[in-house]
């Protein structure tokens, strides 16, 4: 198991919350300053659309819709910006940078996590346009990446020896006793693999998106002819290129899958979901493009044992997984503790000012 790869993740999970979208607007009210090695503000504008975001986050996770902020609770976040203001310029401070080859690899390890939630591959295209319909360009999502890492960089700078001692292998029976607890929530939903032959329409005008109807109409007309089998006519036609050369294998999909429904659209899951094994649809619509899908295989939901695969076709087993994800929760504890004393630390050398009569 790689133990700084899942440093990395429980780091960017804690780092995603502190992270803010303040983007530079000079004109409004202040509702704090911070100086550690320049001066920044935080307008009551920045405050307020971050009071906004986490309460569409809120509601995104819980289904419902959060209640107003009361002032205690925008002093709460603002202080979170303030920390993350300091963070930064602790880090510039000690002259911490992310190279482009640092960012790249955190880019393919989260396009590696969307990927198992979705339980398939994505091109890189297609991830950038599921970043994009997250509401992020995807030149802000880089400079993202390479914020959180210059932070990861800093506090592992400071405290790598108090996060490694965190990352002790759990024993068999912690893994167990988490099983036992959490065994109904270990499953793998009714799935399916399949094959596809795909034509984007991601970016396309009305015009080129026709054009894109035509050409996945005239590859299914040649199946139904009877003059083309479906894996020449993967090749020929299909625009997916890392299932190309799979005979169109696009890997398993899961009926219940949010992520999944969210980039194709349940009209498209509800659909390949009705076809047998070894059928192949009509051409199909997604958020994506058009869709020609040969089902090759079908999985019923089940309870996972320990020695499962978390996923099919994966080498890691439910055992791993838990080992994963125990260690994880103890690196992501000394993670937030080693934060939270290196802010308490830097904020000592800081001049920090709260204009608390400009928030209501």
């Amino acid at each position: 198991m790689n133990s700084k790869k899942i440093l990395f993740i429980c780091t960017f999970t804690i780092l995603v919350s502190m992270f803010t979208f303040a983007q530079g607007i000079s004109i409004a009210k202040p509702a704090a300053s911070v100086n550690l090695i320049k001066s920044e503000m935080i307008s009551v504008q920045q405050l307020n659309n971050q009071v906004e975001a986490l309460r569409r986050i809120s509601a995104q996770q819980t289904g419902q819709q959060a209640g107003n902020a009361t002032k205690d609770d925008k002093l709460k976040i603002l202080d979170m910006m303030i920390s993350d203001i300091i963070l930064k310029q602790g880090a510039e401070q000690a002259g911490i940078k992310a190279t482009k080859p640092e960012i790249d690899n955190a880019i393919n390890g989260q396009k590696a996590q969307i990927e198992q939630q979705a339980r398939r591959t994505y091109t890189m295209e297609q991830f950038q346009q599921v970043v994009r319909q997250q509401g992020m360009s995807w030149d802000n999502y880089v400079e993202q990446i390479s914020k959180q890492l210059v932070q990861q960089k800093f506090i592992m700078s400071l405290k790598s020896e108090e996060i490694q001692n965190s990352s002790t292998l759990p024993d068999n029976k912690d893994i167990e006793t988490f099983y036992k607890k959490n065994r109904t929530q270990l499953t793998n939903p009714d799935m399916i693999r399949y094959s596809q032959i795909f034509i984007s329409t991601i970016n396309l005008n009305s015009t080129k998106a026709a054009e894109a109807k035509k050409k996945a109409d005239a590859a299914y007309k040649k199946y139904q002819n009877g003059t083309a089998s479906f894996e020449q006519l993967v090749n020929d036609y299909t625009e997916d290129t890392n299932a190309k050369y799979r005979n169109g294998d696009s890997g398993y999909l899961a009926y219940a899958d949010t992520n999944a429904v969210a980039y194709f659209g349940k009209k498209f899951i509800d659909k390949i979901f009705e076809l047998s094994v070894g059928e192949v649809s009509g051409v199909i619509k997604s958020n994506l493009g058009y869709h020609i899908v040969k089902v090759t295989e079908y999985r019923e939901a089940k309870i996972l044992s320990l020695d499962d695969p978390v996923m099919p076709g994966t080498d890691q087993t439910v055992r791993e997984y838990i080992a994963q994800r125990l260690i994880s929760q103890k690196q992501n504890e000394a993670v937030s503790n080693a934060l939270n004393e290196i802010v308490a630390d830097l904020k000592k050398d800081a001049d920090v000012k709260i204009f608390e009569e400009n928030i209501n």
